[in-house]
Order: structure tokens, then C-alpha cells, then sequence
């Protein structure tokens, strides 16, 4: 079984401006959605719509975790989140205007957590086997310690390598610190990330595959570094590298494409256990999201894998 952990998971209100935005002024939306958000719940969503069965877990709160919960469950996600008694679960607004690409993001505040309640979820990682895979995904919100990500490994430790479940973090750079030593087995930054870590420009591919190898020396067993329309660098545990081009298609929305990369690698390599072939389905699963209006779903992702081909080409630049 696949778990997703999103400490601040969040409704996510999508509002599409018919022009620029009015600053100071009233701007009234042509539309809007209402989206479940979170790293963790993102890949949950595509891990289902790729037939894969995952369980969300997650600290919710107030009428916006109820409904986020029922968004949640609408997409046919097995949810295990934790309410906690304090505050609500944390709204953001993503504003679209029609003239500019990309978006506005304001994101709200999520509730208090309590060490009781982070207790519960430790006891509940704890008991994962080696025949599961935990996700540990995005950012920490500052009502939680921000070496949370070390508490679940711990959880894990104490038993023997062999009887443990994989774990495979997505999270920012200044999360690495308290990861990189329990040795995930897959870490994901993207290219922004990678630069934070070791504070230096990163303009080629050599430079970004030295980074990874640097990781490995580090703790992290395999390294899948997203590059955008730029595709994707993987080195693995066996010091294979590749450079996976993404296949073709129109930006329309970049938000979840890197979780979903994290969901076609895992919807893979729990079938195929091959490295390689995970990594290019998580390129396919990644670029189907961003060529899509929200999470891809399994045709858009297939299309886009039978366009690749699975050669590596170290040629071309970055930038």
C-alpha cells in the first residue's frame, strides 16, 4: 500500500479573472473551482487516476477540513486524516488573468496541531511494513516542528532495514537537512530547489548531475530532479543516470505536475520494480498535468509515455 503525508493539506480556490488584476479595485471572476491541495493529496488523486490504491493521511480541521475531506473522497481517494481541534484547515486562493501566464497565490494559515496529535500519526507510520511506500510531501507550516519529517523516519528506525516501507520525500530545499540521513529511497527536487540546497547556479545537465551524485554521498538513494519543459535528470542507487526529455504539449497548468511525477513513479515501479522504467512514467505522468486543466488522468498520461523514447540525451542545455 502507497501512504501520502501532506502536513497542511488545503482548499485550493482556482478564480479566473477576465483581465488584469484591479489592485485596490472589486474584480469579479468569469470562473471558479474548488480544489482539494496538498502535495501528498495531489499524488493520491493521480496515483487513483492511474488504478493505483492510496491511502492520504493529513491534519485537517474546521468546515474547511470537512470539505476537503469530501472533495477528497469525491476523487475516490482513501483518506486517513486527523482532525485536530484547533483552527481550519487553510484556504488558498490561486488567481488566473487571462492576459498573463502563470498565476497569483495567497495561502492561508492551517490549524494548530497539537504533539498529541502528532503522536497519532507517528504511531500510525510506525506500523507501515516493507511491502508499503510512504510519501513525505511539501512544506512544513510553522505550527508544526519543522523537523517533523525526522520524527516519521524515526518512527521507522527502530526496526531492522529489511522490515521497513520505502520512503520517498518531496519536499523544499531546507527540508534535505533532516531527511538526506535515514536514506530515502527517492528524493525529488526540482531545479529551483536543487540551486537552494547548495546555493550555487546549476546551468547544465552535468552540473545538475553532479548535484545528485552529491546527494547520494549525502543518504538519498535515488534522485529525480523535474526541469519543468526541460523534462527530467534521474540517477539511481546504481549510479545509472538518465536525461529524459518531456514529451510534447501546451503549458496550460503546472500546478500538481511535479506531485504527479512522484504518483507515475510509484504507479510504475510497484508493478515493474525498475528504476528506469518508473522514472520515464513519472515524466509522462508529470508533463500530462501540466498539459491539463488540474490532475491528468490515465489516457492523457499513456498518450504521452508512447511518445517517449526511452534513450537518454545528454546534448542540449538546460537553458
Amino acid at each position: 500500500m502507497i501512504y501520502t503525508v501532506t502536513t497542511s493539506p488545503s482548499l485550493d480556490l482556482i478564480m479566473q479573472l477576465p483581465s488584469n488584476l484591479a489592485v485596490g479595485q472589486i474584480n469579479r471572476v468569469v470562473h471558479e473551482e474548488l480544489r482539494p491541495g496538498g502535495k501528498g493529496i495531489n499524488i493520491s488523486i493521480m496515483l487513483h487516476n492511474l488504478g493505483v490504491t492510496s491511502t492520504a493521511f493529513g491534519f485537517v480541521a474546521g468546515f474547511s477540513g470537512d470539505e476537503l475531506m469530501r472533495l477528497t473522497a469525491a476523487l475516490g481517494v482513501k483518506t486517513g486524516f486527523l482532525r485536530v481541534r484547533r483552527g481550519r484547515t487553510r484556504i488558498n486562493v490561486r488567481l488566473k488573468e487571462d492576459s498573463q501566464p502563470g498565476q497569483t497565490s495567497i495561502n492561508g494559515l492551517g490549524p494548530e496541531v497539537s504533539s498529541d496529535d502528532i503522536a497519532y500519526l507517528v504511531r500510525k507510520i510506525a506500523k507501515l511494513t516493507a511491502e508499503d511506500y510512504l510519501v513525505l510531501a511539501g512544506m512544513v507550516p510553522p505550527s508544526l516542528p519543522q523537523d517533523i519529517y525526522s520524527t516519521f523516519f524515526e518512527s521507522l528506525s527502530e526496526r531492522p532495514q529489511l522490515s521497513r516501507p520505502k520512503v520517498i520525500v518531496d519536499a523544499p530545499a531546507e527540508q534535505f537537512k533532516y531527511v538526506l540521513k535515514y536514506g530515502p529511497f527517492l528524493l525529488k527536487p526540482n531545479l529551483k530547489e536543487l540551486e537552494t540546497y547548495f546555493n550555487t547556479e546549476l546551468a547544465d545537465a552535468k552540473s545538475v548531475l553532479d548535484a545528485c551524485a552529491k546527494l547520494q554521498q549525502e543518504g538519498a538513494r535515488n534522485i529525480l530532479v523535474s526541469l519543468g519543459k526541460h523534462g527530467a535528470i534521474f540517477l539511481d542507487e546504481y549510479k545509472n543516470s538518465y536525461r529524459i526529455a518531456a514529451p510534447g504539449g501546451n503549458l496550460c497548468d503546472k500546478t500538481g505536475a511535479g506531485d504527479s511525477m512522484i504518483a507515475g513513479f510509484l504507479a510504475d515501479y510497484q508493478v515493474s520494480h525498475t528504476l528506469e522504467s518508473a522514472a520515464y512514467m513519472a515524466v509522462a505522468a508529470g508533463s500530462a498535468t501540466a498539459t491539463t486543466a488540474g490532475i491528468a488522468d490515465k489516457n492523457k498520461v499513456m498518450e504521452l509515455r508512447a511518445q517517449m523514447k526511452d534513450h537518454s540525451d545528454w546534448g542540449e542545455s538546460l537553458i
